[in-house]
């Protein structure tokens, strides 16, 4: 697409959101046409947006910076699920483990808990550590096992590397790099 098409399809788009009578009906369009396009589109808050001209006590305007976005917050882990919307096994672990290491902050978890966490919501899987087992098997891994209890049936301890949680924020549409916060300290090997 050439330049000019595509300033003539953003003319296009700002005249059709300005038809709107207000902002939750072009939410709604707005959301409608990334899914029919399949872009993903980060969240953001309401009050995040480009640079917006403010008026100074002296009556000269000025620009005023885009606020930060911030990650959206979830209260229980079906919302996490839902805007995840993982279709697969693993996808499915790998949310309930980003619930626990990056919304809850443990440093590590049992593979227990992920397991419950899915059975809790009806989104249980056939087999967790198979799930794990090809996510830690991903280059770069997803997931490292941490520790591992005496008996052969005992839980694993695992904890999300830093690709697994940027694999997981993607999903949520969240873009740009993992929050410090959130890092293995580029322990990925």
């Amino acid at each position: 697409m050439n330049v000019d098409a595509e300033i003539q399809a953003m003319g296009s788009v700002v005249s059709a959101l300005n038809g709107l009578e207000d902002d939750a009906t072009r939410t709604r369009v707005l959301r409608w046409a990334a899914e029919r396009y399949g872009i993903s589109v980060p969240m953001l808050n309401p009050s995040t947006s480009a640079s917006t001209k403010e008026i100074n006590d002296d009556g000269r305007s000025r620009t005023k910076a885009p606020a930060v976005p911030t990650d959206p917050v979830f209260d229980d882990f079906v919302d996490l699920f839902d805007a995840a919307d993982p279709k697969t096994e693993m996808d499915k672990v790998l949310t309930g483990a980003y619930w626990l290491q990056a919304v809850n902050a443990q440093p590590s978890w049992q593979s227990m808990k992920i397991n419950n966490l899915l059975k809790d919501t009806g989104h249980g899987v056939a087999n967790i550590t198979q799930s794990l087992t090809k996510a830690q098997r991903r280059s770069p891994a997803l997931v490292r096992q941490m520790a591992k209890g005496k008996s052969a049936q005992s839980w694993k301890t695992y904890k999300l590397t830093t690709s697994g949680i940027a694999y997981v924020r993607d999903k949520l549409g969240l873009t740009g790099a993992v929050p410090v916060v959130l890092t293995d300290d580029g322990a990925e090997s």
